[in-house]
């Protein structure tokens, strides 16, 4: 079944935690790092994204890069690519690789069996697994092919034979050491590796090459041993115990870096030491502890050049420290520097830069320029440090608004990268650095809601945000990027009468909140019921919503009496005679005309709350005329006069009320219900227009499509469910991913690109839509086209039926589209289609659309109009369907007299 909306690209992923590769090319610095299923390529001068990889089938968790190659650890398996073009993939390990490491011409692999492993990685040798048959090539592939044959005459021999094949397994497993080229398997023609053999007990974590050491490489071990070891003849030339590098408790070595004085390596630790040992001497040159949180070290860099002798260390406790090694004491330490562990840090060449890259999806550069010694934040790339919670679509959609529980609100650009960016909290880094407490204790609790309006962009905060806890609601202005100068606290006098006996509502947690069409309110609403109204650019309280309470009781015969504040009418009357003026006075006549003593009664009148519990939801209308509330705990939705706070009128829908999405041009409101029910209601006719069913699980949020015509809503389970409103069917149930559930939804005005965002992930997915971009009439198979009634209504069983018929399921998008993708994404395509490697879709896309074009023509000789496409089908008879049609076609329905006058002729024919 086709799928109505398919893959179209990932957004918010920079580094997700796999310690990233910094190479040059000519004179400028580019740096490699892990996004996912895919790696990206930042130039280093503006963070500038210049190059994305091809995305693998799982997680990259180790990359290398050398020269125009780039290799990627997926699992099991290396990914060879030349810039984004997939060379091979190397295929040996048994466990998950966790480190890579490049070494002349060979790649060096860590597993976390303990294996490791030396790939030939020559032009030679990839140019044969690419396909590319080379001289030297061809060369290599005959000498091997000779020595199998010269094999294979020779295995009846002497024992001599066997003596020599265990000398070849003891040192040169992989390659041919005659010739020093890649063996490859006889039966299959993969790619042998080398692997080299451990000591006992040694499982190996990090490598590195000491300077000046031919052929030799330093590998460390989780039990504190390092081994020096020959990588042309496999042999061990010496282990350095960890008695020897002042770890007498055995810690894992967690990480190796070659310092620019000779015979020196950084050994980090993973009880938060660092050790400066001397591999020539076995001795150690100084060592200490990293920033007392115990925490293992994930990253080390030295400085180069004619800058100060530094080491900068970063940890799991996302901390960085520098130490100056010439006076050998801490220069600084910078806490919070990452929101999770820093897993690599970089010194620029010969510059006081230093770059970092952290767990918190985040790259920062630091430079060192300060009087004491202290380091800037220079520039940085970051997304969500934790999987958002929230999104939806800005202005237009080309801006996404999105928050999660890393305290952040983020928009990010679906044009390009560069705009993408975190809105500011008021110097919280800043403050953070004066109180020694990382930058996430002093942000904002989570969003939990969020409302806008771009008219005011320029002028003032237009966005509002409702937080987790929060008895006040934030304003943030989008054009700066900062949080806004006012904050929506409800004043405290606000709530029920004391005097009725109920304890005042006040300091209640924000729960929903809405931005009137001008830009100009802001209407909150809380856990306690009640519903205020702000003006943005003051930021002053500006009116409350409230409903009309139960009549007061009064004494049996005194009504009268209590219409006029108890005082007698003969009283009353002498008393209006005795005032300045006599009975005519303006005090008398307008108590007479106004009746001032009934004024004063229904002042002290009592007032409830707009609800009797939670607000779930606040809706405004595009004209500022109405207002709509939702009532968690009561189940009513009640619609207000937005000017004058009065209740209009309410429908009471049995249930709670989940979630609301308003219909402005409509005047339709869409309301999610505990019974997993979406009612739709028009707030013009005070009634029920729909009730849409085929949900499983409580709808956790939805959305009116920008013609009315669809209803997007994400359930508990996490599945996307899309009605048709006049229909009031399901339309289609798609699962976004097989282990990701979607959390919350958007759609884009244009109806053109959805965006979701998903359990566990800290992207925001964009999905396209099939039906805007498929040809006029192909409509979605399975679709009902019927008008339904007010009273349809199906029952449980044939609703699910119905769902578990139309659920699709769809992978989660790409970071970016594919030259491979042109001829695989093929609209209408089924799931079974795409998984089957023999189908080509693309030839089967083209000769249906002969087919169909051969059908369209019809008979040989036809007219034109037999060889038009066959129109969309009407929703009902009588009715012309313009939906999925040209714009130009339809446009100027609307103005057909204007063009008749326009077209008219100005001066009669000539003769």
């Amino acid at each position: 079944m086709t799928s109505l909306f398919y893959p179209f690209r990932a957004l918010g992923y920079v580094n997700e935690g796999v310690p990233f590769v910094e190479h040059r090319r000519g004179t400028e610095h580019f740096v490699t790092v892990s996004a996912g299923k895919a790696f990206q390529v930042y130039n280093c001068e503006r963070l500038r994204l210049v190059l994305v990889g091809p995305q693998g089938d799982a997680d990259i968790t180790a990359l290398a890069v050398k020269g125009d190659l780039t290799f990627a650890a997926h699992g099991r398996d290396i990914v060879v690519c030349r810039r984004t073009h997939r060379v091979c993939v190397f295929g040996g390990h048994a466990d998950t690789v966790t480190a890579l490491f490049t070494f002349g011409p060979r790649l060096y692999s860590i597993c976390a069996g303990g294996r490791v492993l030396g790939w030939d990685i020559g032009k030679d040798a990839l140019d044969h697994l690419d396909g590319k048959r080379s001289s030297a090539a061809k060369r290599a592939a005959d000498i091997v092919a000779a020595s199998m044959a010269d094999d294979g005459d020779g295995s009846s021999d002497s024992d001599s034979d066997e003596s020599d094949s265990d000398a070849l397994d003891d040192d040169e497993t992989a390659f041919d050491e005659d010739h020093d080229l890649p063996r490859h398997d006889p039966d299959t023609g993969a790619h042998l590796p080398r692997e080299y053999r451990m000591p006992e007990g040694f499982t190996p974590t990090c490598i590195c090459h000491p300077d000046t050491y031919l052929n030799k490489v330093l590998i460390g071990a989780t039990d504190g041993r390092v081994l020096l070891l020959n990588v042309n003849t496999g042999k061990h030339i010496y282990v350095f115990h960890p008695n020897n590098m002042l770890n007498p408790s055995g810690s894992a070595v967690t990480c190796l870096e070659q310092s620019p004085a000779l015979d020196t390596v950084a050994v980090g630790l993973g009880n938060g030491r660092v050790v400066i040992q001397n591999v020539r001497f076995d001795r150690t040159v100084v060592d200490f502890t990293h920033d007392g949180s115990g925490r293992a070290i994930r990253s080390m860099s030295f400085t180069t050049g004619n800058q100060d002798p530094l080491i900068a260390v970063g940890s799991d406790a996302g901390s960085i420290s520098v130490w100056d090694l010439e006076k050998r004491r801490l220069r600084t330490i910078m806490p919070g520097t990452h929101d999770g562990a820093v897993t690599q840090a970089h010194f620029f060449l010969g510059q006081p830069v230093l770059m970092t890259g952290g767990a918190d999806n985040a790259l920062k550069q630091w430079i060192f320029d300060n009087a004491d010694g202290t380091g800037r934040l220079l520039r940085f790339r970051a997304g969500h440090s934790a999987p958002p919670t929230r999104v939806e679509f800005y202005g237009e959609g080309l801006r996404i608004l999105s928050a999660g529980d890393d305290r952040a609100l983020r928009v990010f650009s679906t044009i390009q990268d560069q705009q993408s960016k975190e809105l500011s909290q008021s110097h919280v880094e800043r403050r953070a650095k004066k109180l020694g407490v990382a930058e996430q204790e002093l942000k904002l609790p989570p969003i939990r809601g969020m409302a806008w309006c771009e008219v005011r962009e320029r002028d003032w905060a237009n966005v509002v945000t409702c937080h987790a806890g929060e008895t006040r609601a934030y304003t943030w202005r989008l054009a700066n990027g900062v949080l806004g100068e006012h904050v929506l606290q409800p004043p405290a006098k606000m709530g029920v009468k004391r005097k009725l006996g109920i304890s005042n509502r006040v300091g209640f947690p924000i729960s929903a909140v809405a931005v009137s069409a001008c830009g100009n309110f802001a209407v909150i609403g809380n856990e306690g019921g009640e519903v205020h109204r702000f003006n943005l650019q003051s930021g002053q309280h500006r009116g409350v919503f409230k409903r009309p309470g139960p009549p007061r009781e009064s004494a049996g015969g005194q009504d009268e009496q209590a219409a006029s504040n108890g005082i007698p009418e003969h009283e009353r009357r002498r008393r209006q005679l005795n005032l300045r003026g006599g009975k005519n006075s303006i005090w008398n006549m307008a108590d007479k005309s106004y009746g001032m003593d009934a004024i004063e009664a229904a002042k002290k009148a009592p007032k409830l709350p707009a609800h009797s519990g939670q607000v779930s939801a606040i809706q405004t209308d595009g004209a500022n005329k109405q207002t709509v509330t939702c009532g968690f705990v009561d189940g009513v939705v009640r619609v207000w006069n937005f000017g004058e706070q009065k209740l209009e009128g309410e429908m009471d829908t049995g249930v709670g009320c989940v979630a609301a999405s308003l219909h402005r041009p409509g005047a339709l409101v869409a309301v999610a219900g505990a019974d997993r029910v979406v009612r739709v209601l028009d707030i013009a006719g005070m009634r029920r227009v729909r009730s849409l069913r085929g949900a499983r699980t409580q709808v956790k949020s939805l959305q009116f499509s920008a013609d009315g015509r669809w209803i997007l809503a994400n359930s508990a389970d996490g599945a996307v469910r899309v009605w048709d409103v006049p229909a009031a069917r399901l339309v289609q149930t798609m699962r976004m991913s097989r282990d990701c559930p979607v959390v919350d939804l958007s759609l884009s005005p244009n109806m053109d690109t959805l965006a979701t965002v998903h359990e566990g992930r800290r992207g925001v997915y964009l999905w396209a839509n099939s039906q805007m971009y498929s040809a006029p009439g192909a409509g979605l198979a399975g679709a009902s086209t019927r008008v339904a009634g007010v009273d349809d209504s199906d029952s449980e069983e044939a609703v699910a039926t119905e769902d578990e018929a139309r659920e699709t399921l769809v992978e989660l998008p790409r970071l970016h589209a594919e030259l491979g993708d042109a001829g695989e994404i093929i609209l209408g395509a089924t799931e079974e289609e795409e998984a089957d490697p023999n189908v080509n879709l693309a030839e089967k896309a083209e000769k249906e659309a002969i087919e169909d074009a051969k059908k369209e023509a019809g008979p040989k000789g036809a007219g034109s109009d037999a060889r038009r496409r066959r129109a969309p089908e009407p929703v009902a008879p009588g009715l012309a369907t313009m939906a999925m049609l040209p714009k130009v076609q339809w446009a100027s329905l609307a103005r057909l007299d204007e063009i008749r006058e326009r077209n008219k002729p100005i001066q009669g024919p000539k003769k």
